[in-house]
């Protein structure tokens, strides 16, 4: 950074020369001096310019080497939880069902993994009926190319990466602070498609 910005005052010192020499060229005419100036702007305008378009590539670079936070056995388990129990419902109350998961492992009330917290005893009822094993099986051979598949695998891959909100008619909803969801469930603090949320 800091070579970056001894070429940008390189580069104003040779422009700055060459508007002092045009000077005592042609002269102190209004003409000249406005010239002069433009061109010293122009130069201006360009290195800040140079120096946008550098922070631009800086931040592409840092997104394309930015690695998963999560495991492939997370997003196994993550993607096929989500299908189970939000498989029919639109991609913001899939997201909505990973971002809860995600809530518990961050909380101290729950396990701190997501494998912990799926087969903690009693939380989530495609554990106990055998539908998450199913779900795990088809991830497991592929078959998850239709558009409720993937849609739960781009779920997953969000919520597991830090994101904790939903797009709700058209604004972000915040949803840490959720834990819970299910068809009934009192006490809930929203409603999303066919779930409850508290």
């Amino acid at each position: 950074m800091f070579a970056f910005i001894q070429e940008v005052i390189m580069k104003f010192k040779k422009t700055a020369t060459l508007v002092l020499i045009a000077f005592l060229i042609i002269g102190f005419s209004k003409n000249s001096i406005s010239v002069a100036a433009k061109a010293s702007a122009a130069t201006s305008k360009s290195a800040v310019t140079a120096k946008s378009d550098k922070k631009k590539a800086v931040k592409k670079s840092k997104k394309k080497n930015k690695k998963k936070s999560y495991t492939n056995a997370e997003l196994r388990l993550m993607a096929s939880i989500i299908n189970c129990e939000a498989g029919g419902e639109s991609f913001q109350g899939k997201m909505a069902v990973g971002i809860v998961v995600m809530n518990r492992v961050s909380s101290k009330a729950f396990p701190n993994t997501v494998r912990k917290v799926i087969y903690q005893r009693g939380q989530f009822s495609p554990v106990r009926n055998g539908i998450l094993n199913k779900r795990l099986r088809q991830y497991d051979a592929g078959k998850t190319n239709n558009s409720q598949w993937k849609e739960c695998i781009k779920a997953a891959k969000q919520a597991l990466n830090g994101q904790s909100y939903i797009m709700y008619r058209g604004n972000k909803k915040n949803f840490n602070s959720f834990h819970f969801f299910s068809v009934y469930l009192s006490g809930a603090r929203f409603r999303l498609g066919g779930h409850r949320f508290k």
